[in-house]
Protein backbone atom coordinates (compact mmCIF):
# COMPACT_ATOMS: atom_id res chain seq x y z
CA UNK A 1 0.00 0.00 0.00
CA UNK A 2 2.88 2.30 0.93
CA UNK A 3 4.55 1.52 -2.42
CA UNK A 4 1.35 2.44 -4.30
CA UNK A 5 1.24 5.81 -2.52
CA UNK A 6 4.92 6.42 -3.42
CA UNK A 7 4.26 5.65 -7.07
CA UNK A 8 1.22 7.95 -7.11
CA UNK A 9 3.24 10.84 -5.68
CA UNK A 10 6.03 10.24 -8.20
CA UNK A 11 3.52 10.28 -11.11
CA UNK A 12 1.89 13.51 -9.85
CA UNK A 13 5.29 15.18 -9.50
CA UNK A 14 6.22 14.08 -13.03
CA UNK A 15 2.95 15.48 -14.46
CA UNK A 16 3.49 18.76 -12.61
CA UNK A 17 7.02 18.97 -13.97
CA UNK A 18 5.81 18.24 -17.53
CA UNK A 19 3.08 20.88 -17.27
CA UNK A 20 5.59 23.42 -15.99
CA UNK A 21 7.83 22.68 -18.97
CA UNK A 22 4.88 23.16 -21.33
CA UNK A 23 4.08 26.56 -19.75
CA UNK A 24 7.74 27.57 -20.09
CA UNK A 25 7.50 26.82 -23.84
CA UNK A 26 4.42 29.12 -24.30
CA UNK A 27 5.46 32.41 -26.04
CA UNK A 28 3.91 35.56 -24.63
CA UNK A 29 2.61 38.01 -27.29
CA UNK A 30 5.30 40.50 -28.22
CA UNK A 31 5.57 43.10 -31.03
CA UNK A 32 9.03 43.94 -32.28
CA UNK A 33 8.12 46.28 -35.13
CA UNK A 34 5.29 47.76 -37.16
CA UNK A 35 6.30 48.42 -40.76
CA UNK A 36 4.06 50.43 -43.15
CA UNK A 37 3.65 49.18 -46.70
CA UNK A 38 4.48 50.41 -49.26
CA UNK A 39 7.68 51.93 -48.01
CA UNK A 40 9.56 51.22 -44.84
CA UNK A 41 8.10 53.54 -42.21
CA UNK A 42 8.84 52.03 -38.79
CA UNK A 43 6.12 52.43 -36.17
CA UNK A 44 4.60 55.14 -38.38
CA UNK A 45 1.92 55.01 -41.06
CA UNK A 46 -0.35 57.15 -43.19
CA UNK A 47 -4.11 56.53 -43.19
CA UNK A 48 -5.06 53.62 -45.46
CA UNK A 49 -1.50 52.21 -45.35
CA UNK A 50 -1.13 48.47 -44.83
CA UNK A 51 0.93 47.74 -41.73
CA UNK A 52 2.91 44.53 -41.17
CA UNK A 53 3.28 43.65 -37.49
CA UNK A 54 6.32 41.51 -36.62
CA UNK A 55 6.99 39.74 -33.36
CA UNK A 56 6.27 36.52 -31.46
CA UNK A 57 3.20 34.90 -29.99
CA UNK A 58 0.95 36.59 -32.54
CA UNK A 59 -1.12 33.56 -33.57
CA UNK A 60 -4.83 33.68 -32.84
CA UNK A 61 -5.23 37.43 -33.33
CA UNK A 62 -8.53 38.44 -31.72
CA UNK A 63 -8.71 42.23 -31.68
CA UNK A 64 -6.86 45.41 -32.70
CA UNK A 65 -7.79 48.72 -31.06
CA UNK A 66 -6.32 52.09 -32.07
CA UNK A 67 -6.18 55.04 -29.69
CA UNK A 68 -8.25 53.09 -27.13
CA UNK A 69 -11.45 53.65 -29.14
CA UNK A 70 -11.26 52.53 -32.76
CA UNK A 71 -11.57 48.82 -33.52
CA UNK A 72 -9.63 47.82 -36.63
CA UNK A 73 -10.81 45.02 -38.88
CA UNK A 74 -8.31 42.44 -40.14
CA UNK A 75 -8.13 39.23 -42.14
CA UNK A 76 -7.36 36.27 -39.86
CA UNK A 77 -6.00 34.35 -42.84
CA UNK A 78 -2.98 36.66 -42.82
CA UNK A 79 -1.96 35.74 -39.29
CA UNK A 80 0.96 33.63 -38.15
CA UNK A 81 2.84 33.34 -34.88
CA UNK A 82 5.42 35.79 -36.26
CA UNK A 83 3.36 38.38 -38.16
CA UNK A 84 0.02 39.72 -39.33
CA UNK A 85 -1.24 42.57 -41.55
CA UNK A 86 -3.95 45.23 -41.13
CA UNK A 87 -4.91 48.58 -42.70
CA UNK A 88 -4.83 51.91 -40.87
CA UNK A 89 -8.38 53.38 -40.84
CA UNK A 90 -9.26 57.06 -40.71
CA UNK A 91 -12.78 58.09 -39.81
CA UNK A 92 -13.51 61.50 -38.30
CA UNK A 93 -16.83 60.26 -36.92
CA UNK A 94 -15.00 57.64 -34.86
CA UNK A 95 -12.49 60.18 -33.60
CA UNK A 96 -9.53 59.43 -35.83
CA UNK A 97 -6.64 61.83 -35.39
CA UNK A 98 -3.03 62.34 -36.39
CA UNK A 99 -0.02 61.99 -34.12
CA UNK A 100 1.38 59.38 -31.73
CA UNK A 101 -1.28 57.12 -30.20
CA UNK A 102 -1.53 53.67 -28.57
CA UNK A 103 -2.48 50.58 -30.49
CA UNK A 104 -3.39 47.34 -28.68
CA UNK A 105 -3.22 43.82 -30.10
CA UNK A 106 -4.97 40.92 -28.38
CA UNK A 107 -3.76 37.51 -29.56
CA UNK A 108 -4.26 33.95 -28.43
CA UNK A 109 -1.37 34.31 -26.00
CA UNK A 110 -2.01 37.71 -24.50
CA UNK A 111 -2.23 41.45 -25.06
CA UNK A 112 0.42 43.94 -26.08
CA UNK A 113 0.21 47.74 -26.51
CA UNK A 114 2.61 49.84 -28.54
CA UNK A 115 2.71 53.42 -29.83
CA UNK A 116 2.23 54.20 -33.50
CA UNK A 117 2.33 57.61 -35.19
CA UNK A 118 -0.42 58.36 -37.71
CA UNK A 119 1.02 60.81 -40.23
CA UNK A 120 -1.01 63.51 -41.97
CA UNK A 121 -1.04 63.03 -45.77
CA UNK A 122 -0.17 65.79 -48.21
CA UNK A 123 -3.36 67.64 -49.23
CA UNK A 124 -4.51 67.60 -52.84
CA UNK A 125 -6.78 69.82 -54.93
CA UNK A 126 -9.20 67.88 -57.14
CA UNK A 127 -11.30 70.68 -58.66
CA UNK A 128 -12.78 74.13 -58.15
CA UNK A 129 -16.45 75.11 -58.27
CA UNK A 130 -16.99 76.85 -60.60
CA UNK A 131 -14.25 75.44 -62.81
CA UNK A 132 -13.33 78.96 -63.94
CA UNK A 133 -13.19 81.51 -61.14
CA UNK A 134 -14.34 85.12 -61.11
CA UNK A 135 -12.27 87.79 -59.32
CA UNK A 136 -14.10 89.25 -56.35
CA UNK A 137 -16.34 86.21 -55.89
CA UNK A 138 -16.09 83.15 -53.59
CA UNK A 139 -14.59 79.94 -54.97
CA UNK A 140 -14.98 76.42 -53.58
CA UNK A 141 -11.88 74.23 -53.55
CA UNK A 142 -12.59 70.50 -53.42
CA UNK A 143 -9.86 68.02 -52.57
CA UNK A 144 -8.51 65.71 -49.89
CA UNK A 145 -6.85 65.94 -46.48
CA UNK A 146 -7.72 69.57 -45.74
CA UNK A 147 -6.92 69.18 -42.03
CA UNK A 148 -5.27 71.82 -39.83
CA UNK A 149 -4.96 74.32 -42.68
CA UNK A 150 -2.49 77.01 -41.66
CA UNK A 151 -2.59 79.31 -44.69
CA UNK A 152 -3.93 79.75 -48.22
CA UNK A 153 -2.27 82.09 -50.69
CA UNK A 154 -2.91 83.14 -54.27
CA UNK A 155 0.02 84.50 -56.18
CA UNK A 156 1.88 84.73 -52.86
CA UNK A 157 -0.84 86.84 -51.19
CA UNK A 158 -2.86 85.55 -48.24
CA UNK A 159 -6.56 84.85 -48.76
CA UNK A 160 -9.50 84.68 -46.40
CA UNK A 161 -10.97 81.18 -46.24
CA UNK A 162 -13.41 78.91 -44.47
CA UNK A 163 -12.82 75.16 -44.12
CA UNK A 164 -16.16 73.41 -44.63
CA UNK A 165 -14.73 69.91 -44.25
CA UNK A 166 -11.61 67.88 -44.93
CA UNK A 167 -12.61 67.93 -48.61
CA UNK A 168 -14.02 71.44 -49.10
CA UNK A 169 -12.72 74.97 -48.57
CA UNK A 170 -14.37 78.26 -49.55
CA UNK A 171 -11.91 81.01 -50.42
CA UNK A 172 -12.53 84.70 -51.03
CA UNK A 173 -10.97 85.86 -54.29
CA UNK A 174 -9.72 89.45 -54.46
CA UNK A 175 -11.22 91.68 -57.13
CA UNK A 176 -7.77 92.24 -58.66
CA UNK A 177 -6.86 88.53 -58.87
CA UNK A 178 -4.84 87.68 -61.97
CA UNK A 179 -5.67 84.66 -64.12
CA UNK A 180 -2.98 81.99 -63.99
CA UNK A 181 -2.03 82.70 -60.37
CA UNK A 182 -0.94 79.77 -58.23
CA UNK A 183 -3.13 78.78 -55.27
CA UNK A 184 -1.21 77.20 -52.36
CA UNK A 185 -2.92 75.42 -49.45
CA UNK A 186 -0.58 74.67 -46.53
CA UNK A 187 -1.13 72.04 -43.82
CA UNK A 188 1.19 70.11 -41.47
CA UNK A 189 1.12 67.34 -44.09
CA UNK A 190 2.49 69.56 -46.85
CA UNK A 191 1.13 71.85 -49.55
CA UNK A 192 -1.39 71.53 -52.37
CA UNK A 193 -0.94 73.75 -55.41
CA UNK A 194 -3.19 74.61 -58.34
CA UNK A 195 -3.12 77.24 -61.05
CA UNK A 196 -6.38 79.21 -60.98
CA UNK A 197 -7.82 80.45 -64.26
CA UNK A 198 -10.21 83.36 -64.08
CA UNK A 199 -13.12 84.41 -66.19
CA UNK A 200 -12.61 87.10 -68.81
CA UNK A 201 -14.76 90.02 -67.72
CA UNK A 202 -15.40 92.97 -70.03
CA UNK A 203 -17.06 96.00 -68.49
CA UNK A 204 -19.44 97.36 -71.10
CA UNK A 205 -20.59 100.33 -69.04
CA UNK A 206 -20.86 101.39 -65.39
CA UNK A 207 -22.45 104.80 -66.19
CA UNK A 208 -19.65 106.45 -64.25
CA UNK A 209 -17.39 106.90 -67.25
CA UNK A 210 -15.83 103.44 -67.32
CA UNK A 211 -16.30 100.63 -69.81
CA UNK A 212 -15.94 99.97 -73.52
CA UNK A 213 -19.21 101.80 -74.27
CA UNK A 214 -19.87 105.07 -72.44
CA UNK A 215 -22.11 107.18 -74.72
CA UNK A 216 -25.68 105.87 -74.46
CA UNK A 217 -28.76 106.99 -76.38
CA UNK A 218 -32.40 105.85 -76.34
CA UNK A 219 -34.90 105.32 -79.17
CA UNK A 220 -38.49 104.34 -79.87
CA UNK A 221 -41.47 104.75 -77.55
CA UNK A 222 -39.68 106.14 -74.53
CA UNK A 223 -40.86 108.89 -72.19
CA UNK A 224 -37.43 109.68 -70.76
CA UNK A 225 -33.90 108.30 -70.55
CA UNK A 226 -31.18 109.37 -68.11
CA UNK A 227 -27.72 107.81 -67.82
CA UNK A 228 -26.69 109.94 -64.85
CA UNK A 229 -29.27 108.99 -62.22
CA UNK A 230 -27.58 109.12 -58.81
CA UNK A 231 -27.73 106.61 -55.98
CA UNK A 232 -27.15 103.33 -57.79
CA UNK A 233 -25.35 100.26 -56.44
CA UNK A 234 -21.94 101.74 -57.37
CA UNK A 235 -22.69 105.33 -58.36
CA UNK A 236 -24.66 106.63 -61.33
CA UNK A 237 -27.04 104.38 -63.23
CA UNK A 238 -29.33 104.52 -66.28
CA UNK A 239 -33.09 105.02 -66.04
CA UNK A 240 -35.49 104.35 -68.94
CA UNK A 241 -39.19 105.23 -68.62
CA UNK A 242 -42.10 104.03 -70.78
CA UNK A 243 -45.57 105.48 -70.20
CA UNK A 244 -47.66 103.58 -72.71
CA UNK A 245 -46.83 104.97 -76.13
CA UNK A 246 -47.02 102.43 -78.98
CA UNK A 247 -46.23 104.70 -81.92
CA UNK A 248 -43.17 102.68 -82.87
CA UNK A 249 -44.02 99.41 -81.14
CA UNK A 250 -40.64 99.19 -79.52
CA UNK A 251 -38.11 101.09 -77.43
CA UNK A 252 -34.58 100.68 -76.15
CA UNK A 253 -31.20 102.17 -75.42
CA UNK A 254 -27.72 101.50 -76.76
CA UNK A 255 -24.16 102.75 -76.70
CA UNK A 256 -23.58 101.64 -80.28
CA UNK A 257 -21.52 98.93 -81.93
CA UNK A 258 -17.88 98.66 -82.92
CA UNK A 259 -15.39 95.88 -82.37
CA UNK A 260 -16.45 92.67 -80.63
CA UNK A 261 -16.18 92.70 -76.84
CA UNK A 262 -14.40 89.32 -76.57
CA UNK A 263 -11.36 87.80 -78.25
CA UNK A 264 -11.80 85.27 -81.06
CA UNK A 265 -10.83 82.45 -78.69
CA UNK A 266 -13.94 83.17 -76.59
CA UNK A 267 -16.28 81.40 -79.00
CA UNK A 268 -18.50 79.16 -76.86
CA UNK A 269 -21.94 80.62 -76.11
CA UNK A 270 -22.50 78.23 -73.20
CA UNK A 271 -19.48 79.75 -71.44
CA UNK A 272 -20.53 83.36 -72.01
CA UNK A 273 -22.78 85.43 -69.72
CA UNK A 274 -24.25 88.90 -69.42
CA UNK A 275 -24.18 90.35 -65.89
CA UNK A 276 -26.31 93.43 -65.24
CA UNK A 277 -27.53 95.15 -62.07
CA UNK A 278 -31.27 95.79 -62.38
CA UNK A 279 -34.14 97.41 -60.52
CA UNK A 280 -37.47 99.03 -61.39
CA UNK A 281 -40.42 101.03 -60.17
CA UNK A 282 -42.70 98.02 -59.82
CA UNK A 283 -42.48 94.22 -59.74
CA UNK A 284 -43.36 92.91 -63.19
CA UNK A 285 -41.54 95.60 -65.17
CA UNK A 286 -40.17 93.65 -68.12
CA UNK A 287 -36.61 94.10 -69.32
CA UNK A 288 -35.68 93.42 -72.94
CA UNK A 289 -31.97 92.75 -73.54
CA UNK A 290 -30.82 92.52 -77.14
CA UNK A 291 -27.45 91.45 -78.55
CA UNK A 292 -26.19 92.47 -81.96
CA UNK A 293 -23.16 90.96 -83.71
CA UNK A 294 -20.62 92.25 -86.20
CA UNK A 295 -22.15 90.00 -88.87
CA UNK A 296 -25.67 91.37 -88.42
CA UNK A 297 -27.30 88.75 -86.17
CA UNK A 298 -29.48 89.71 -83.23
CA UNK A 299 -30.90 87.80 -80.30
CA UNK A 300 -33.01 88.88 -77.35
CA UNK A 301 -33.76 87.88 -73.78
CA UNK A 302 -36.77 89.17 -71.83
CA UNK A 303 -37.38 88.94 -68.09
CA UNK A 304 -39.54 90.55 -65.42
CA UNK A 305 -38.13 91.88 -62.19
CA UNK A 306 -39.66 90.39 -59.07
CA UNK A 307 -38.09 92.80 -56.58
CA UNK A 308 -37.74 96.57 -56.90
CA UNK A 309 -34.49 96.40 -54.91
CA UNK A 310 -31.23 96.23 -56.83
CA UNK A 311 -30.11 92.74 -57.82
CA UNK A 312 -27.57 91.31 -60.21
CA UNK A 313 -29.10 89.42 -63.13
CA UNK A 314 -26.93 86.83 -64.88
CA UNK A 315 -28.00 85.63 -68.31
CA UNK A 316 -26.37 82.87 -70.34
CA UNK A 317 -25.84 83.80 -73.97
CA UNK A 318 -27.14 80.34 -74.85
CA UNK A 319 -30.53 81.36 -73.39
CA UNK A 320 -31.02 84.27 -75.80
CA UNK A 321 -33.44 83.65 -78.68
CA UNK A 322 -34.15 85.13 -82.07
CA UNK A 323 -37.15 87.33 -82.92
CA UNK A 324 -36.24 89.77 -80.10
CA UNK A 325 -36.30 86.98 -77.53
CA UNK A 326 -39.67 85.53 -78.53
CA UNK A 327 -38.45 83.11 -81.22
CA UNK A 328 -37.74 79.39 -81.09
CA UNK A 329 -34.10 79.47 -82.17
CA UNK A 330 -31.60 79.87 -79.33
CA UNK A 331 -28.18 81.51 -79.49
CA UNK A 332 -26.47 78.33 -78.26
CA UNK A 333 -24.42 78.14 -81.46
CA UNK A 334 -23.70 81.87 -81.64
CA UNK A 335 -20.04 82.87 -81.68
CA UNK A 336 -19.95 85.30 -78.71
CA UNK A 337 -16.68 86.85 -79.87
CA UNK A 338 -18.75 88.55 -82.58
CA UNK A 339 -21.10 90.30 -80.13
CA UNK A 340 -20.42 94.04 -80.41
CA UNK A 341 -23.56 95.74 -79.12
CA UNK A 342 -25.87 95.32 -76.11
CA UNK A 343 -29.23 97.07 -76.06
CA UNK A 344 -31.46 97.51 -73.00
CA UNK A 345 -35.17 98.36 -73.24
CA UNK A 346 -38.68 97.51 -72.04
CA UNK A 347 -40.84 94.78 -73.59
CA UNK A 348 -43.98 96.88 -74.11
CA UNK A 349 -46.41 94.04 -74.74
CA UNK A 350 -46.46 92.67 -71.19
CA UNK A 351 -45.32 95.26 -68.68
CA UNK A 352 -47.02 97.72 -66.29
CA UNK A 353 -47.81 101.22 -67.48
CA UNK A 354 -45.80 103.14 -66.57
CA UNK A 355 -42.64 101.02 -66.34
CA UNK A 356 -39.38 102.49 -65.15
CA UNK A 357 -36.36 100.23 -65.50
CA UNK A 358 -33.02 100.98 -63.86
CA UNK A 359 -29.77 99.30 -64.86
CA UNK A 360 -26.07 99.54 -64.11
CA UNK A 361 -22.71 97.75 -64.38
CA UNK A 362 -23.26 95.87 -67.62
CA UNK A 363 -20.61 93.20 -68.17
CA UNK A 364 -19.98 90.38 -70.59
CA UNK A 365 -18.18 87.45 -68.97
CA UNK A 366 -16.49 84.39 -70.48
CA UNK A 367 -15.57 81.43 -68.30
Amino acid sequence: MINKIKYTIIILLALASFTACQNDDTTVANVDAMVAEPGDLLNQAFPLNKVRVEGEGLMGLKKITLDNKIDISFNPNYNSDKAFIFTIPFDEKLGSRFGVQPITFITGTGSVTKNIEILQPVPAVIKTIPAVATPGFPLEIQGTWFYNVSSITLGGKSLSYSVNSSSSIIIGLPADAVSGSELVITTPGGTAKKTIDFATIILVSDFDGKGTRTEWNAYGDIDSFNTNTTGGPTGNYATLTWTGSTANGYNGSSAGGGAGFLSTSNNDATKTFIDIDVSGNVAGAQFAIQLNTIDGKDYGYNFKITDVNWTTKTISIADFKDNYGFGSNSAATLDPSKINEIKVGIAQGDTPNPSVIKFDNIKIRYQ
